[in-house]
């Protein structure tokens, strides 16, 4: 699944954070501008509260006027943005031109005599609008009179401020999320390239093309490595004392079967010729075991402690010449075509024992000639041994690569070569195939690794 990947999900987490962290400064950053703006609006009106409040004019009977207009000519233009108003209780008594003929309702909460309340998102006939208000205490004869004073801004002003910086952020805050998605994908990449690495170290351990792993890593995964190799050591140390002990059992075995042979021969020689051909038979299967585990433990541990390429040509060369000094070698017309840039991963001598029981088999039950022939193939070298004898059945092919299994009991030889060199394939992910050549005969096609 994609999520077992660590790189994946290192990506999904970083944008998660990192998409919301910028949405956060996004939203937060417009909620900044907007307090600014609307502070900076909120002073515009509270100067025009001012000015409204110095140009206030009560007469003798009390009324209250404004007898100059204010500043800013949006005051005097019908709906053009800037509002203002005096009212005594609830009336409106004046107002300016602007407003035309609405008035304006005077904010709840309104704070106390001579402070300057705001108000914003007051719905109005004249829209939106942003509201100051101050009530002050004007002296009418002896007595005193509450007269609220408002000022007012459309909100469009501020809503459209808002919108235009939150566009013009949201491009930055967009070229700085693909900055820092650049960069997090960059982090990512450095900071796992020491896995990486180490994937590529294993595989040329898994491949046979290192012992262990080596180069220089960060303090975090060194423990790690240093871990993988000792055990790679361990293994190595498990894999020696094992072939170590094969060959031990081995050799202890060699005495006590040579004494049993003897002691077959001595009864064959007193006239008990059944017990003496039970003990060889005997005999025979335990050699039979030995020699084949032998061969087993030493291809494996060639291909779990070496890495080295073998040429194969020269391995060929010698084991053909060496079959023709063979009885009936030497009367086989023998032909040999094997590329000489030809190379396999496996140890030379596990390449002789191999090839050298099919070559065997093959001296022994070809006409008159054999054929070997090797190509580069997809997955490694398949090398051919072809000859003209009588083949071998389909159904007797399991038979012949049986443990000592044989086609033929009279021809000579224990029938353990093809099984030994099948059991080293195995263990070189090397695969064999047995079938009818065009002549009748037998032809033997061996995969061998080539890793490079």
């Amino acid at each position: 699944m994609i999520w077992q990947s660590l790189k994946l999900r290192l990506f999904v987490a970083a944008a998660i954070c990192i998409a919301g962290a910028l949405a956060i400064y996004w939203v937060l950053l417009a909620q900044v501008f907007e307090r600014h703006v609307s502070q900076r609006l909120f002073g515009e009106l509270e100067a025009h509260l001012n000015q409204l409040t110095t140009l206030l004019v009560i007469s003798d009977s009390g009324e209250v006027t404004v007898t100059e207009t204010l500043d800013d000519p949006r005051f005097d233009r019908p709906y053009g943005g800037l509002y203002w108003q005096v009212s005594i209780k609830a009336d409106a008594v004046s107002s300016s031109r602007s407003l035309w003929d609405q008035t304006l309702a005077i904010p709840p909460g309104a704070s106390p005599t001579g402070e300057v309340s705001t108000h914003r998102d007051i719905d109005t006939h004249v829209g939106r609008l942003l509201v100051t208000s101050r009530l002050v205490l004007v002296k009418v004869g002896d007595g005193e009179r509450a007269v609220r004073l408002l000022t007012a801004m459309d909100q469009g002003e501020l809503d459209a401020s808002r919108a235009s910086f939150s566009s013009e952020v949201a491009i930055l805050v967009s070229l700085l999320a693909a900055f820092l998605f650049v960069a997090m994908v960059g982090q990512t990449l450095v900071g796992l390239h020491p896995l990486t690495t180490l994937r590529a170290r294993l595989t040329d351990i898994s491949a046979n093309r290192a012992a262990r792993l080596e180069g220089r890593f960060p303090q975090e995964v060194e423990p790690l490595v240093d871990e993988v190799n000792a055990l790679l050591a361990e293994r190595s140390e498990t894999v020696e004392r094992a072939r170590a002990s094969a060959a031990d059992l081995a050799h202890g075995l060699k005495t006590p079967l040579a004494i049993l042979a003897a002691e077959g021969r001595r009864l064959s020689e007193a006239g008990q010729h059944e017990a003496a051909r039970e003990i060889d038979r005997q005999v025979a299967i335990m050699n039979q075991h030995v020699e084949r585990q032998l061969a087993r433990t030493r291809a494996r541990g060639q291909q779990r402690l070496r890495s080295e390429r073998t040429r194969l040509k020269p391995v060929v060369d010698k084991l053909v010449g060496a079959f023709r000094k063979l009885p009936r070698g030497d009367a086989i017309r023998w032909e040999e075509t094997v590329d000489d840039g030809l190379h396999v991963t496996m140890d030379a001598m596990d390449i002789e024992e191999v090839v050298g029981n099919i070559l065997d088999n093959a001296r022994k039950w070809a006409a008159s000639g054999v054929q070997v022939s090797a190509e580069q193939a997809e997955d490694g070298v398949a090398l051919t041994v072809s000859d003209d004898g009588p083949g071998v059945a389909e159904d007797e092919i399991g038979k012949v690569l049986a443990r000592g299994g044989r086609a033929d009991m009279q021809a000579p030889g224990t029938g353990l070569g093809l099984a030994i060199a099948q059991d080293i394939l195995e263990v070189y992910g090397g695969r064999l195939r047995f079938e009818k050549n065009a002549a009748g005969g037998l032809q033997v096609t061996l995969w061998l690794p080539a890793r490079v």
